[in-house]
């Protein structure tokens, strides 16, 4: 699907906010950036907006997100959301999938060509119990498969996440919750290869496996208490992560 996009809207929660993936200054990058860079060289310009949010679920993107990008009039637009809501220990996944496709058939209708993707299972590297593990790769698996098929209904470009990118360790930043770099490079090189037929030719490191990637006991404590308690004591509080933050670039920057 070669051509020429002047204005890129990118829709969503922390994975297009770009946490896991910071710049000199410390502020979040991530694959969205990257690909908006990567289209503005290609075509010596793009103007580019990011409206989202970490820890937004998809009724936020709707309520929040969904008006000001129709209002920019974006001719390129991604819409990548929903793991927050997978994440939580009950959800009405009927709704979650309703919302999703309103967001698709909305932007879609405008006219603009629509970026959406399947989620990757942060499970793999995350140590859950058994029961839990199953539990949330079923409902994720439901998901996905509604993404692909709500997306092929609406003629977007669906990136499938899943199955593709950032399937180790080595994709995921300290966190585990998030893609590091390498990992937001490669959802990024996804998109630009089905968007116009070429990945981007970056290289980065590819990080090392060792020890810290290792499921041992000893791990699974430490990753507890560095990342996973506290991500799930916000939770618990009613103060999810991003509660206070707005979106990065709500108006358009332009690029290159």
């Amino acid at each position: 699907m070669n051509g020429r996009w002047t204005q890129f809207v990118a829709l969503g929660d922390s994975l297009t906010e770009g946490i896991g993936d910071y710049d000199a200054h410390g502020r979040p990058r991530g694959w969205a950036d990257r690909f908006a860079e990567e289209i503005a060289r290609r075509q010596s310009g793009l103007h580019y907006a990011n409206l989202a949010v970490r820890g937004r679920l998809t009724a936020d993107v709707v309520l929040t997100q969904l008006r000001p990008a129709i209002a920019l009039e974006p001719d390129l637009a991604s819409i990548v959301v929903g793991m927050n809501d997978l994440i939580r220990p009950a959800v009405n996944l009927t709704r979650v999938c309703e919302l999703f496709d309103h967001l698709v058939a909305t932007v879609a209708g405008t006219g603009a060509v629509v970026l959406t993707a399947t989620l990757p299972n942060p499970g793999s590297v995350v140590p859950l119990p058994g029961l839990v593990r199953r539990r949330f790769g079923r409902r994720l698996e439901l998901f996905n498969e509604h993404v692909r098929q709500t997306s092929a209904r609406h003629g977007a470009v669906c990136a499938d996440l899943a199955d593709r990118a950032v399937r180790d360790i080595a994709g995921w930043s300290e966190d585990r919750l998030h893609p590091g770099p390498y990992g937001h490079q490669l959802v990024a090189d996804e998109f630009l290869e089905l968007l116009t037929g070429v990945r981007s030719g970056a290289v980065l490191e590819r990080p090392p496996f060792d020890v810290a990637t290792e499921d041992g006991v000893r791990e699974q404590v430490r990753w507890f208490l560095r990342s996973g308690g506290p991500w799930l004591w916000r939770r618990l509080r009613g103060r999810p992560e991003g509660l206070l933050v707005t979106a990065k670039l709500p108006a358009y920057q332009l690029l290159g």
